[in-house]
């Protein structure tokens, strides 16, 4: 094309603009448990209509929709079969990320998503302006069905990167894992696992960690692991040698980073490590796959925690203003990488707190 846009950059800007209605075309299967209905083979409409209480002509519509992004095939006898990217929607499949499609598609996302114009106008969180809380935590604890969806959500995104994890990070010779935040114990699970002589520490909210004990002991660890109820703004156990905290930073402010840095920083020996697993973004953005899914994520925490994503830089500044020093980025081949951090020496730490006071003539004594 000559003169003007490309068509092919028509087309993908196009099919960028389109992109919700795919979205909800794949939640609505899974909602519909559809995946599950396959899970043993293919099935006429007919059947599958009747089995997910849906009218027949319309699912089929629904159905071949998802044929052309390869989550369904079409038979050549009309039955619908699992597809490519179907089979890790069903909630049976070990890497199953059923429940995280659920949770994305949720309404409580639709919602906040529809207010980003709100969000890039003002800076406040679409969960501020809907529903008054300063952030989507608070709800989750005040709504039985959304913290549930959340929690299943946020146990599955743990799944999908546990095993990516352990085999990224030398967790040998670890003595005590204390995973802070840390859910339902999913990614403590696959340290522990992996590490028998481990022992773990899980420690969250008391409606959160609910359902941890039932996942620990399937997973044949519940004698090796404590869960601890607990809020990380109060207080964080001691005596780990390693201290992990996924997913949790890019959830809050500065501030409240901070806060809760300081507060693992205060339970960890000298001896101990830190490590983030989290989102990290490129100081210079190009486009590609990958990016956009960090990018998109640092929005989501814009428009429901009033977080963010971070750069290495940032991660950095916040570690060494909570006595910690970021010490290497670990890519794990998913969109999380490993930060670690390990602690400024506490003498070292006074020194260089008391620094400037000391140069200015402002010793401890005087």
């Amino acid at each position: 094309m000559t003169g003007g846009t490309p068509r092919s950059a028509i087309a993908e800007v196009l099919q960028l603009a389109t992109a919700y209605q795919g979205s909800r075309a794949l939640h609505v299967a899974v909602r519909l448990g559809i995946p599950d209905l396959l899970a043993n083979g293919p099935r006429s409409v007919e059947e599958l209509a009747a089995a997910a209480d849906a009218h027949a002509p319309s699912l089929r519509r629904l159905l071949r929709a998802l044929v052309a992004f390869e989550v369904l095939v079409e038979e050549a006898d009309g039955r619908f079969g699992l597809g490519a990217l179907g089979t890790c929607l069903c909630a049976s499949a070990p890497d199953s990320v059923s429940d995280l499609v659920t949770m994305w598609g949720d309404e409580d996302f639709w919602r906040t998503w529809s207010e980003l114009e709100h969000s890039v106008r003002t800076g406040e969180t679409a969960a501020t302006h809907l529903f008054g809380t300063s952030n989507a935590f608070a709800r989750y604890a005040a709504d039985e069905r959304l913290g549930k969806v959340f929690n299943a959500g946020m146990t599955a995104l743990s799944a999908s990167v546990a095993a990516a994890l352990v085999s990224s990070y030398d967790f040998s010779g670890v003595a005590r894992v204390v995973d802070v935040a840390g859910g339902q114990g999913r990614l403590l699970v696959e340290i522990l696992r992996s590490n028998p002589r481990a022992r773990g520490v899980l420690m969250d909210l008391p409606t959160v960690v609910t359902g941890a004990a039932d996942l620990l002991r399937a997973a044949g660890i519940a004698e090796r692991c404590e869960v601890v109820e607990g809020d990380m703004f109060a207080t964080v156990p001691v005596g780990g040698d390693v201290y992990l905290l996924k997913s949790i930073l890019h959830d809050w402010d500065d501030e409240s980073a901070l806060a809760i840095l300081r507060n693992c920083r205060r339970a960890m020996s000298d001896g101990a490590r830190l490590l983030l697993v989290e989102r990290v973004l490129p100081e210079r953005v190009a486009s590609g796959s990958n990016v956009r899914t960090l990018l998109l994520s640092d929005l989501n925490m814009l428009v429901r925690n009033g977080g963010r994503e971070r750069t290495a830089a940032e991660f950095s500044a916040l570690l060494g203003a909570a006595g910690l020093r970021l010490t290497q980025v670990i890519p794990t081949g998913t969109p999380f990488s490993v930060v670690e951090a390990l602690p400024v020496p506490r003498d070292a730490e006074t020194v260089r707190q008391q620094g400037p006071m000391l140069a200015a003539g402002c010793g401890p004594h005087e």
